[in-house]
């Protein structure tokens, strides 16, 4: 008799999971007309490139894709 060995079940583990989001606030600064302008990031998952992109409002409030290593976190000081 032939034994044969047990499928396993398919399951969300096998499936390459999504880092998570950065947590905390973070803004994207931008040099427009010689101003220094904070811009608040919302972190939005682009699947195409497998990672959490930084999207922020620019001063001529487009909703612009940004470099992930330039956007910047915001700490909190102790006062």
């Amino acid at each position: 008799m032939e034994q044969r060995l047990p499928v396993p079940k398919k399951s969300g583990s096998m499936r390459t999971a999504k880092p998570r989001r950065p947590h905390g606030r973070w803004v994207y600064y931008i040099l427009h007309e010689d101003i220094l302008w904070p811009c608040p990031v919302k972190w939005e998952w682009e699947s195409s490139y497998h990672a959490w992109l930084p999207f922020y409002y620019s001063p001529t409030l487009e909703f612009v894709a940004g470099n992930p290593a330039k956007a910047t976190k915001i700490t909190k000081t102790k006062r």
